[in-house]
């Protein structure tokens, strides 16, 4: 007997899709049967990954910082008729500096990659959900952990874990849920970009995650689709902390 696919002709939205954890969440949905709507600025890759897939409806190229682009996403929902099972903006990011040398620009950059997308995209979309939709959030440990060189980093990501029970304080009588993933090291060009490419370091890290590796997108993955699906149809408002024990040691 074959086994139900969770997301079975579901239209769900995912923006960062062309690399890192927003890749393999939209991998694993288009496994579990998902329909998608993708957005990412490099649209290039994106199109080379998701181009020639019918599950994919759109490719879209998105500058997730710009309200006219984020509406592009809309329209592209409201082109198929269909309602919208799952939205996870997973655009993120930003530049790292310390306190003193974070100069306007930077900050707002930061700002607008990793608070004002996710707000804007679930904005515009909002619209095309309905009952039993759910609303998929990427924050990080940073956003509660602190740390040197990340301060504008680490609040908007606390302010993404923030928004993720807001939205589903607000949109409950709408019977939408939302929830946010707190990923802590994990398996990305960010992550590489971060450690410099520092086998040391890398290590270092490793020896403080009690399950002795680096977090893998598709073991976010596994939780996005858990949180997007039916089988958390009691879950909302909740944060789940993907680091392999790391700020539990």
């Amino acid at each position: 007997m074959m086994k139900n696919k969770l997301m079975d002709h579901e239209l769900c939205v995912i923006t960062g899709a062309s690399s890192g954890i927003a890749r393999g969440i939209a991998e694993r949905f288009l496994e579990e049967g998902a329909d998608l709507i993708v957005a990412d600025y490099d649209v290039e890759t994106a199109e080379k990954i998701y181009g020639n897939n019918p599950q994919v409806v759109a490719v879209l190229k998105v500058d997730a910082t710009r309200i006219e682009d984020l509406e592009k996403i809309a329209e592209a929902v409201r082109e198929t008729g269909r309602k919208v099972k799952a939205v996870l903006p997973i655009v993120g990011n930003g530049p790292v500096n310390m306190i003193p040398d974070v100069t306007p620009e930077e900050f707002h950059l930061t700002m607008d990659l990793n608070v004002f997308s996710a707000f804007f995209t679930v904005q515009k979309v909002l619209p095309y959900m309905s009952e039993k939709s759910a609303v998929v959030l990427i924050s990080s440990i940073a956003g509660f952990q602190g740390g040197s060189n990340n301060i504008v980093y680490n609040a908007a990501k606390a302010a993404v874990r923030s928004m993720a029970r807001s939205f589903a304080g607000e949109l409950a009588c709408k019977g939408i849920r939302a929830n946010a993933i707190s990923p802590g090291p994990t398996e990305t060009k960010g992550f590489t970009e971060f450690i410099n490419e520092n086998d040391e370091a890398r290590n270092g890290i490793i020896a403080n995650i009690p399950l002795g590796h680096i977090g893998q997108p598709e073991e976010i993955a596994a939780i996005a689709l858990f949180l997007a699906s039916d089988e958390a149809s009691y879950v909302t408002g909740a944060e789940v902390i993907a680091d392999g024990g790391f700020t539990n040691r």
